[in-house]
């Protein structure tokens, strides 16, 4: 037997559900005083507040009539139900799952969230394996102290940071010619290991301080003095002379973030290059440091830079207070399965919106249609479902979000006329990403290193790019097997050795070599 159809007509909206043979039929009688000179007629499921919802000063008459299977009572309803507002988010990185934690959380009423990527699982719930079966993720990622956002998800999530996140670790710099500095963790900082490293008047500085303050910890300090006292003991090779240049830095900050628009827009125009030019940073400072910094913060050079973005990234990771630079790391697994999977979870139950997630899709074509403001809307989402083969389609849409990276912009509006014909879009489609190559190596033995987190750069190996590695075996020395993909723990666990996630930034002189080259 087909199923039985049950057809809900209301107030200027109609549509049709699907119910079961066997479902009993309320049709309610409602005569509603002097506000409705019609009557509606609704079918619902049998339901034991249908009757509850007419509320006064309504004056309801009910008449119910049954028949042998049914019972059928109708209704008529001062207001109509309020329409679905149906929003698409593409992509599932951090841009993607904070638009769809927004529109969720948005208080918009009868919201309808749906969320495509191309991943299998963009929820974090089923682990991405390389071909030996191992779980890899693509980057490593650091959390600084100055994440509010992340902070503030972690305590809605109730999940405890200690469990998420490692402490605050050092971070080491390495050129050609060995060790060339090391971050301290700045909010760990004593008077001992911040001026006791100072040459010639050390100790003399070291006591005095101490005597002052009553305490061998070291004071927080105005922006960047504190961060510059701080790191100068910690340069392995740098003459004193070029560490000290560091303060044109301090003069720039406050000349560029502290002007108007017009100040800001000047230093926009302006290199990163030009601008340590101009305020006397010292070029082995920039070469042997600062430049390394920059290629794996923004992946590109200082004079591929905007002075701008340069002093900005310096002040929200470095300068904005003394301890901004301190970083820790994701203690067991990956950030999918740590931050990813819980938030999802939170944000698919029904009462938080019911986010949908539709992973292992690749948008095909996004239809836009002029509304009758006259502006330009989107309508219509095609996409190819990976599993299926095939093309399926999402309409009648109020809003859609592209959280892409370049190469998902440039093809979803590449196959998007209306889009492209957008100049915005367009523009955004025209932009070109930086390569980066992210690879893990598995060691036979365990190897000791100064810092779990390290930066290089200036080999003449790396043509150009800049380059990090990351000692996972010891920032999550508690689940080593499961870094190396084995279940559970065994005797032989204790003979797995280091396992080194590396990064290369700007790294397009790398891209035509063989993976066996670049793991030699």
């Amino acid at each position: 037997m087909p199923p039985q159809t049950d057809h809900i007509n209301l107030t200027n909206t109609s549509y049709t559900r699907t119910a079961n043979p066997t479902t009993m039929k309320l049709i309610a009688s409602l005569l509603v005083a002097s506000s409705v000179d019609a009557f509606t007629s609704v079918s619902l499921l049998p339901s034991s507040s249908l009757l509850a919802r007419t509320v006064p000063p309504i004056l309801a008459k009910l008449q119910l009539q049954e028949t042998a299977d049914t019972q059928e009572v109708e209704e008529v309803v001062e207001e109509s139900t309020l329409p679905t507002k149906k929003y698409v988010v593409v992509g599932g990185g951090w841009g993607g799952w904070g638009a769809a934690k927004a529109l969720c959380e948005s208080g918009i009423e009868n919201v309808e969230v749906t969320m495509i990527d191309a991943l299998p699982d963009p929820t974090g719930a089923t682990p991405y394996l390389s071909p030996t079966g191992k779980p890899v993720e693509a980057g490593t990622r650091g959390f600084w102290k100055d994440y509010p956002n992340i902070n503030a998800l972690v305590d809605e999530l109730g999940l405890d940071e200690n469990e998420v996140f490692t402490p605050f670790t050092n971070s080491s710099f390495y050129s050609p010619d060995g060790l060339e500095a090391t971050a301290p963790v700045f909010g760990e900082a004593t008077v001992d290991s911040i001026l006791g490293g100072f040459p010639f008047v050390g100790e003399a500085l070291k006591n005095a301080v101490s005597d002052s303050l009553g305490s061998d910890e070291f004071p927080m300090l105005p922006s960047p003095l504190g961060q510059v006292l701080a790191t100068v003991p910690y340069f392995e090779r740098l003459p004193l002379a070029d560490r000290a240049s560091m303060v044109g830095l301090l003069l720039a900050t406050i000349d560029c973030l502290g002007g108007d628009e017009e100040t800001k827009q000047q230093y926009d125009r302006m290199s990163a290059h030009e601008l340590f030019i101009r305020f006397k940073l010292s070029e082995r400072l920039v070469s042997d440091f600062i430049k390394p910094t920059l290629l794996v913060g923004l992946f590109k050079p200082p004079e591929e830079l905007s002075a701008l973005v340069v002093m900005e990234l310096l002040y929200y990771y470095a300068l904005a207070h003394q301890d901004s630079f301190d970083v820790r790391w994701i203690k067991n697994g990956t950030v999918s399965d740590s931050l990813i999977q819980p938030m999802a979870e939170q944000l698919m139950e029904k009462e938080n919106g019911a986010l949908q997630v539709l992973g292992g899709c690749r948008v095909k074509e996004i239809s836009v249609e002029e509304g009758a403001d006259g502006k330009s809307h989107a309508s219509k989402l095609s996409y190819l479902n990976t599993r299926s083969g095939e093309i399926e389609v999402i309409d009648n849409i109020d809003g859609i979000v592209l959280a892409l990276g370049c190469q998902g912009m440039q093809s979803v509006i590449s196959s998007s006329p209306d889009l492209a014909r957008l100049p915005e879009f367009s523009k955004a489609a025209s932009l070109k990403g930086i390569d980066v190559i992210s690879c893990r190596l598995y060691f036979d033995r365990k190897v000791a290193t100064r810092s779990p987190a390290n930066v290089f750069s200036r080999f003449e190996e790396l043509r150009g790019a800049g380059g990090t590695f990351f000692m996972l075996d010891q920032f999550q020395d508690e689940s080593l097997a499961q870094l190396w993909g084995k279940d559970g723990e065994s005797e032989e666990d204790e003979t797995l050795g280091s396992v080194v996630a590396c990064d290369f930034y700007n790294s397009g002189g790398l891209m035509s070599l063989k993976d066996e080259t670049l793991g030699s």
